[in-house]
């Protein structure tokens, strides 16, 4: 969002350990008292919650009731809701997927994907042959080992319409991205870089918006 006409203000929750062993996203404090920590009145227009999986264990409108009950009157956005946007934008249908994520948060993605019209045909986790556990390692993933997962996933997948790479921690540049499609074939997608997308979209900054679309090899968008 560096080059955009747009400020972001940042602030972090922390998820009730116990529940959040168990797969579960109860925020301490809870969500009014988080983004009460976010510039109050009309300094902000769009609130992104940045977690993937959160969207996925949660579910759209659990989620959106969240973020509207806390501050309403806004837009709302997270990387899950701005993904299935931006692929129906696109009209983008069948994906294969690559997580950071253990069994149980991997495996509830293509039962979310599909009840948006979004199959995933080939997927992969890297959480076992890496070892990742924190979001600190999930930023450490080489873009390398990234383009290497992707590769081996089009190996096996059915003819795809795009890949997507799961979780706001990973690493990944929007020139990452265009690089990749442009040597893999297929447009890739990435959780931070999608809700960016949705967030210009939400806000009407479409040339910035247009500009994204263009790096990233995909079809410029309508306004």
């Amino acid at each position: 969002m560096a080059s955009s006409p747009v400020r972001v203000f940042t602030t972090r929750v922390s998820y009730d350990e116990e529940d959040h062993a168990a797969g579960g996203f109860s925020p301490i404090p809870d969500w009014q008292v988080v983004l009460a920590t976010l510039p109050a009145g009309k300094l902000v227009d769009v609130i992104a919650f940045s977690c993937t999986s959160a969207t996925i264990a949660l579910g759209n409108e659990t989620l959106l009731h969240h973020l509207s009950a806390a501050r309403p009157g806004l837009a709302y956005t997270s990387p899950g809701i701005a993904a299935v946007a931006m692929m129906r934008r696109f009209d983008i249908k069948r994906i294969a997927l690559l997580t950071p994520y253990g069994p149980t948060v991997h495996n509830a993605f293509t039962p979310y994907f599909a009840t948006h019209g979004i199959q995933v045909v080939a997927s992969h986790s890297l959480s076992g042959p890496m070892n990742l556990i924190t979001d600190d390692d999930v930023s450490r993933v080489p873009l390398d080992r990234i383009e290497t997962e992707l590769r081996a996933l089009l190996a096996v997948a059915d003819p795809v319409h795009a890949l997507f790479v799961s979780c706001a921690a990973f690493s990944i540049r929007r020139s990452d991205l265009g690089r990749l499609g442009r040597a893999l074939g297929y447009p890739v997608l990435a959780s931070i870089n999608s809700m960016a997308w949705h967030a210009l979209d939400l806000l009407g900054e479409n040339r910035a918006r247009d500009e994204m679309t263009a790096e990233l090899n995909l079809p410029r968008a309508d306004a």
